[in-house]
């Protein structure tokens, strides 16, 4: 009677003990599993770093060419247009904060260039705005007339 309980305990301990280990050959696998699912997850928030520094270096850009044009069609105060661009991009990069900034004037167009890179991962993009004057047009239709 003694033996029979003996082997109904011995008979648990192992299936609880049993259960608590993993066999070896799945330890393997996840040691060759786990690093690429943890790589491919820091290259997938590297990619959405990118492209998110892209899309704010790309609006700052544009806004600073336009308010460049609209500077230089009604003839106001001068503005630096580069620190514009650093102040509209300040705080709000995430990957790449090291920008290179160039404003180039022309008699018809502002073009911004902004350069920016960080490790293999390189950024250039370029905006424009053409400066319009429209009341140089009319004053010519008028002559005509």
């Amino acid at each position: 009677m003694e033996d029979i309980k003996r082997e109904k305990i011995r008979r648990r301990y192992n299936r609880r003990y049993h259960t608590i280990y993993v066999k070896g050959s799945s330890v393997i696998e996840m040691s060759y599993i786990m690093p690429l699912f943890l790589g491919l997850f820091v290259l997938i928030i590297h990619t959405v770093f990118y492209y998110h520094d892209k899309a704010v270096i790309n609006g700052a850009a544009g806004e600073t060419a336009l308010l460049g044009a609209q500077a230089e069609r009604g003839k106001a105060e001068a503005y630096d247009l580069e620190a514009f661009f650093r102040e509209r991009t300040e705080g709000k990069l995430i990957y790449m904060t090291e920008t290179d900034v160039s404003v180039d004037k022309t008699e018809t167009e502002i073009r911004v260039s902004v350069s920016a890179r960080r490790s293999f991962m390189k950024l250039e993009i370029y905006q424009k705005a053409l400066i319009i004057r429209p009341e140089r047009r009319i004053r010519q239709m008028r002559w005509i007339m």
